[in-house]
């Protein structure tokens, strides 16, 4: 059975009432350990997703150090910032140095323990303004970000993949992506040498609008047609919603750990 995540709890202010948060992390079917990651701050309008590098020693403890840091790091910017109207300039500037610091902390932790040296992970990462109305993406890897608007889903990220390049280059379409043998082959994550360069962006949110977080042991068991589904239910909650999604990658094969997060505009 999938667990749900507890909400990180807080002294602070509530800042983020407009926003609702669900999200739940599953091993998946055929797995023997979970190397996902989850975290959510409802309180400061953050989400994170993590997918630890499978076959890579320590790919758990990647994923967690990602996901706590980049929680932590955000926020406590989300905090300071509180309700002034410079949201989008100063998260933008936290967004990036959130997950620079956690690909650092990743590295620190493999040189105090040499067995874990080479571990990585994604990172996909959603700050919401309190409001609702701006929003800022921090990602590396192949987990992904999703717009649900007005019935029609959106992919906000872009995969770094070698298939993706593939993609872009017009040497593949998606579907043969999708069924490439390497296509869970990264061009960057957090950890290793090479110092990732994340994609940041921004965004303006509606009243409605829902944003799903997720690592690749939902999208690489089910389509968009499948999630579109279960998003348009409008009189499920969003707990729920994180539930069936969870139950599909399943059903269709749980190939892999299954991690999803729901943020809604109310």
């Amino acid at each position: 059975m999938f667990s749900f995540l507890p909400t990180r709890r807080s002294e602070r202010t509530p800042l983020a009432s407009t926003l609702g948060v669900a999200g739940a992390s599953d091993i998946g079917r055929v797995r023997k350990r979970n190397e996902d990651s989850l975290s959510i701050c409802r309180e400061a309008g953050v989400a994170v997703v993590a997918d630890g590098m499978g076959g890579h020693p320590g790919g758990d403890v990647a994923s967690q150090i990602a996901s706590t840091v980049a929680t932590d790091v955000l926020s406590s910017a989300a905090e300071s910032i509180g309700r002034n109207d410079r949201y989008l300039d100063r998260m933008t500037v936290e967004m990036e140095r959130a997950v620079l610091e956690a690909h650092d902390a990743i590295r620190r932790r493999g040189e105090e323990e040499p067995h874990l040296d080479g571990m990585g992970t994604t990172l996909t990462v959603l700050a919401c303004d309190p409001k609702g109305r701006d929003w800022v993406i921090g990602h590396v890897g192949d987990s992904r970000a999703y717009l649900y608007r007005d019935g029609s889903l959106t992919q906000l990220t872009r995969d770094d993949t070698w298939v993706q390049q593939q993609i872009d280059n017009a040497i593949m379409d998606p579907e043969q992506a999708r069924r490439s043998p390497y296509a869970h082959l990264l061009t960057q994550c957090l950890g290793l040498a090479d110092t990732p360069d994340p994609q940041v962006f921004t965004g303006r949110g509606e009243p409605g609008d829902l944003y799903l977080l997720c690592t690749d042991g939902l999208v690489g068991m089910v389509d968009d047609t499948v999630l579109t589904t279960v998003l348009a239910r409008e009189s499920a909650g969003d707990d729920e919603m994180v539930a069936d999604l969870v139950k599909a990658a399943n059903e269709a094969g749980g190939h892999d750990n299954i991690t999803a997060a729901i943020v809604r505009v109310r």
